[in-house]
């Protein structure tokens, strides 16, 4: 009997397990519900298309051809509203039910949203995780001539770097008192700050929390914890995301930051699967089960529930934390564990910062094994170190050779030995 593969969502996991599925063989029919009306594309690329070094149509990474030829009935524009796992069946928002015999639940995450706003000022806030999001940024850029970015993060930098322009400044309204805060420590987050003020586009409130926002003609007033008030022409919110799991009965799968699974993608409910954005699993470097959101993990997710979803038995290693990205022509990486947490004794950390040529690196080490690099300004042997750190590989490379700069030099790193993992 034919299987019905039911796949919720459109995005980097879902592919990667509809290739995965069809590669080991798997024929069931299958069908992919996505609640936008268009063929999959890289939120990641979105920032670019908003700086214009890209165009709409090189946010797509695939076309319809992709989806008759992979033999999959796509349902666009059609959002899940209800899961019924004891009958195996979801509900449509059109009325329609799809029933399934193995359900793959990769329907990501959204842009956690500003609340309590009224109805006319909500609708003026920008976030950015969609094509439409981007789209409606650029419309809405165009007549701007303040922006305000609320948040530090990865999204918000990479927005605020996007829409800077000579005549247009930006303001970044940032709660820590540094950017980037969930992924490099303070020293190296300084180092991003005075690279980014020197463009003059740029400037940022640290330790500053929004406390409402009206209408002011077409603009917005932004109201500050700190009795502040900020007029602005368009306005981005950053603050995070939260997995789309709305459509999900917690009496029947397990939820905590994100649907739990476990190391077959496997969630609590028989015959459904998860993989992307919208779970929580284990971190491979620090060991904790949390939600870990980013395009290699859900990628790699993704391909293992395929796998699994076909008939074989293969298990996921775990999810590895990374982030490299470009802020104003500045590279950082941050690697596994690049913060030392105050109250984890095993881990050491090794520092070599030169604020002159805007350099700063750190290797984070439980005793001899290295778990965590910080990159900012070269980043040529990233992909060097997270292969010894997903291998749980030593580095034979002493602190002392840190401290005076030895591991400045790519080509000195290339050549060290790594040691295998016991």
């Amino acid at each position: 009997m034919t299987k019905r593969i039911l796949i919720l969502g459109n995005s980097a996991a879902a592919l990667a397990a509809l290739r995965a599925y069809r590669a080991c063989g798997g024929e069931g029919q299958v069908t992919l519900v996505s609640r936008e009306a268009c063929p999959a594309y890289s939120p990641v690329l979105t920032t670019y298309y908003l700086r214009g070094r890209i165009p709409e149509e090189g946010l797509f990474v695939c076309d319809p051809t992709f989806y008759e030829n992979s033999g999959v009935e796509t349902l666009f524009g059609h959002s899940v509203v209800e899961l019924d796992t004891v009958n195996r069946s979801v509900g449509l928002d059109d009325g329609r039910r799809i029933a399934y015999d193995l359900l793959l639940i990769a329907t990501g995450a959204s842009p956690r949203r500003l609340e309590g706003l009224a109805p006319g000022v909500a609708e003026g806030i920008c976030y950015l995780r969609t094509i439409e999001d981007a789209r409606r940024i650029r419309r809405r850029a165009e007549q701007a001539a303040h922006v305000v970015v609320v948040g530090g993060g990865l999204v918000s930098l990479q927005v605020a770097t996007a829409l800077a322009r000579p005549g247009r400044p930006v303001t970044g309204v940032v709660s820590s008192q540094q950017l980037l805060s969930q992924n490099i420590d303070p020293p190296a987050a300084g180092m991003v700050q005075r690279h980014i003020e020197q463009q003059e586009r740029i400037s940022f409130l640290f330790g500053a929390s929004l406390e409402g926002i009206e209408k002011d003609g077409e603009s917005c007033l932004l109201s500050l914890d700190s009795g502040q008030e900020l007029l602005a022409d368009l306005v981005v919110v950053g603050k995070g995301v939260a997995p789309n799991l709305d459509f999900v009965d917690r009496a029947e799968i397990e939820v905590g930051r994100g649907i739990l699974v476990d190391e077959h993608l496997r969630t609590t409910a028989e015959g459904v699967y998860a993989a992307g954005d919208v779970t929580e699993g284990r971190n491979r470097v620090s060991g904790l089960a949390e939600p870990v959101p980013n395009w290699v993990n859900a990628c790699e997710q993704g391909r293992i529930a395929g796998i699994n979803l076909a008939g074989r038995k293969v298990t996921f290693e775990g999810s590895f934390p990374e982030n490299i990205t470009t802020v104003f022509g500045l590279p950082v990486a941050s690697i596994g564990l690049a913060r030392v947490p105050e109250d984890d004794p095993e881990l050491r950390a090794v520092v070599h910062a030169d604020d002159g040529r805007t350099l700063y690196r750190k290797l984070v080490l439980r005793g001899d094994r290295l778990v965590g690099a910080l990159l900012v300004g070269d980043i040529e042997d990233a992909g060097v170190l997270r292969s010894v750190i997903a291998g749980g590989g030593r580095l034979d490379l002493s602190e002392e050779e840190v401290l005076r700069g030895e591991l400045c030099q790519a080509a000195r790193l290339r050549s060290c030995r790594f040691g295998s993992p016991v």
